[in-house]
């Protein structure tokens, strides 16, 4: 598979002065610079089965598309997210991660860095919370570097006066923690909010208006922007400092390239894949409160918590749920776990207190972590969609 050719650039050698003394683990450093857009999202679902398996060590991957794509959370439904047809004639790829979060239009004026490991240690935090915490400590010295003044906003943000300069995304696969996140040297809105998916022209020069005030970019913020190799040297600075690590600098194994074009093609590239979660339910393909019967009837319910926009499109039979399916751009892992959840709350009576207790217990057996979005507020969408909201 054309990565790119896979290689490793080597950088100028850095003044490890400002590296701490001790170092407590050795990461190794992939950087692939400019590769398939696809690849992208691919690559560290790659990286971390191969960690999970004891062939490589923990990493940082630093890379960005060569052409844009359209990268879809992993918990929303492409359809009702995206402009398909808009991309399909711009040829633009749609790609649906295993990180949640929302829709977002990607390209080369945006630098990633992945970082994929063990937690638990020394280097990487036991909580999810913990983790944005510590991980974004080095693109936020970056930005300043450069004359930014950045700060972290919980729960993954990195953001300027109010206004967001990175996004962030966590997830885990196979026990092996995975963490990206962008530097934004440039934005392109106007392409941004014509790939998602509006009512009309006049909501989407709304968006337009509201995502330039919450979104900023180094150019806009500097009126230029730096080089993307000054970029990766300083955030290899920087993750040096504040993880404590050393790293070296080494190109895929064999195995993860093997991985990764298998996972790009039967994965990533499918349609199946793509659309999961729309087909997951296909009998619950209303879009708002429709009256089936006498007794039953299907609605859908949308509610913002700190942690991110939950959609719930659900069947309710005399006055308890009958089938569900749960979507939106939360976090929430074990990512996988969505789907128990929605049998688990099949049959539950339809109310606040107890559709809260059922997802608690789930979250308690299950030890799901979903930073900024409780149980409660899964509760609350449900309720929404019921059309009983108080």
């Amino acid at each position: 598979m054309n990565l790119n050719a896979f290689s490793v650039n080597v950088f100028p050698q850095q003044d490890r002065n400002l590296v701490i003394a001790m170092i407590d683990q050795t990461w190794r450093l992939v950087d692939l610079s400019g590769i398939q857009p696809v690849a992208t999202q691919a690559i560290y679902e790659a990286v971390a089965i191969a960690r999970s398996k004891g062939i490589v060590p923990d990493t940082l991957i630093i890379c960005w598309p060569e052409t844009p794509l359209i990268s879809v959370g992993y918990f929303q439904e492409v359809d009702k997210e995206v402009d398909i047809g808009y991309c399909e004639a711009k040829k633009i790829p749609v790609v649906r991660r295993i990180l949640g979060g929302g829709a977002v239009y990607l390209d080369s004026n945006q630098v990633f860095y992945q970082l994929i490991g063990q937690r638990g240690g020394k280097v990487i935090p036991a909580s999810v919370e913990a983790i944005y915490q510590r991980m974004l400590e080095a693109p936020v010295k970056t930005y300043r570097e450069i004359g930014i003044y950045a700060t972290y906003k919980p729960v993954n943000d990195i953001e300027i006066e109010g206004r967001k300069i990175s996004g962030n995304g966590a997830a885990e696969v196979n026990g092996i923690t995975i963490l990206c996140g962008n530097i934004i040297l440039d934005f392109n809105y106007d392409e941004m909010t014509r790939i998602l998916k509006v009512p009309d022209e006049k909501f989407r020069n709304k968006l337009i208006k509201s995502l330039r005030e919450r979104v900023t970019s180094i150019k806009r913020e500097l009126g230029s922007v730096p080089s993307h190799q000054k970029i990766k040297e300083l955030l290899v600075k920087h993750f040096e400092e504040t993880l404590g690590v050393s790293f070296v600098r080494k190109a895929l194994a064999r195995e993860e390239e093997k991985l990764l074009g298998k996972l790009t093609k039967a994965k990533y590239l499918s349609k199946r894949w793509t659309y999961e979660n729309s087909n997951r339910h296909p009998s619950l393909s209303q879009t708002r409160m429709v009256k089936v019967s006498g007794r039953s009837a299907i609605g859908q319910g949308i509610y913002k918590s700190p942690g991110g926009l939950i959609r719930v499109t659900a069947e309710f039979v005399e006055g308890m749920v009958s089938d569900i399916l749960i979507s939106g751009d939360f976090t929430f892992i074990p990512s996988g776990k969505i789907p128990q959840l929605e049998k688990m709350l099949v049959n539950a009576k339809l109310d606040q207190r107890t559709l809260t207790n059922v997802i608690e217990r789930f979250y308690e057996e299950n030890k799901i972590e979903s930073p900024g979005t409780t149980p409660n507020d899964f509760a609350q969408a449900i309720i929404i969609a019921s059309g009983n909201q108080h």
